[in-house]
C-alpha cells in the first residue's frame, strides 16, 4: 500500500475510495482480534504507563533533533490528557500499522502483515493488550508521511489536501464498522498520532 499510496499522492490521483476499505478492513480486524483473544479492562496503571512512554518518546526526541524541546509544555499537556479521557477495553492490536504493513491483493483486498508490533518496542510490550486508536492513529500518520515523502521528493509535490481526504475516508471507514467516536476517542486518537510522530522522528 505504501509503494500504491505514494504513486497516489505525487500525481493528486483520488485514493479516498481504498482510504475507506482500508479504514472498514482495519476495524474488522480489530473486531476479530478481540473475539479471539478477549479484551482486558482499563487500569489506572495502564493510563500512567502510556503517560510515561509519551514522556519517555518525546524527551528520546528532543534529544536528537533539539529545536523539539520548545514543544514541552505543548507535548506534556497532550500526554497528561489521556488520564482525563474514558478508554474503551484494551486488546490485542497490530501494533506498528502503517502502509507498509498492509498488502493489495487482487479479488481479495487489503490484507493486514507483520502482526510484530513496532520493532523499537521490547518483546514482552508488544503482545500486551493495547489501545485499538494505536493503529488508528498509526495509519493516519502514515497517509502524513506520505504527503511528506512526496514534498521532499526531486520533483516536490503538495499533497497535503491529498493526505487529508485520505485520512479522513480512512476514519469514515472505520466508523462504519466501529461506530462514530466521542470526543475521548477522538482526543485519544490525536495523543497516539503525536507519539508515532514521535517514534518516527527516533526512528529516522
Amino acid at each position: 500500500a505504501w509503494r500504491v499510496a505514494l504513486v497516489a499522492a505525487a500525481s493528486g490521483a483520488d485514493f479516498t475510495a481504498r482510504a475507506r476499505d482500508l479504514g472498514v478492513v482495519t476495524a474488522e480486524i480489530h473486531t476479530a482480534l478481540a473475539h479471539a483473544l478477549g479484551t482486558t479492562p482499563v487500569t489506572p496503571e495502564a493510563r500512567d504507563a502510556l503517560v510515561a512512554s509519551m514522556r519517555q518518546r518525546y524527551a528520546a526526541a528532543a534529544a536528537l533533533v533539539p529545536d523539539l524541546a520548545s514543544r514541552s509544555a505543548v507535548v506534556e499537556g497532550i500526554a497528561l490528557s489521556v488520564r482525563d479521557v474514558r478508554w474503551p477495553a484494551l486488546q490485542r492490536i497490530h501494533g506498528d500499522y502503517h502502509l507498509g504493513q498492509v498488502l493489495d491483493v487482487p479479488e481479495r483486498g487489503w490484507v493486514a502483515l507483520d502482526f510484530e508490533g513496532e520493532p523499537l518496542r521490547p518483546l514482552a510490550e508488544r503482545v500486551q493488550p493495547d489501545l485499538t486508536a494505536r493503529d488508528v492513529a498509526g495509519m493516519l500518520r502514515s497517509f502524513d508521511y506520505a504527503a511528506g515523502s512526496v514534498a521532499l521528493a526531486e520533483s516536490p509535490v503538495d499533497a497535503t489536501a491529498w493526505a487529508a481526504a485520505c485520512r479522513q475516508a480512512f476514519l469514515d471507514g472505520y466508523a462504519s464498522v466501529a461506530g462514530v467516536p466521542d470526543a475521548d476517542a477522538v482526543a485519544l486518537t490525536r495523543a497516539l498520532e503525536l507519539d508515532k510522530a514521535l517514534y518516527e522522528v527516533v526512528y529516522e
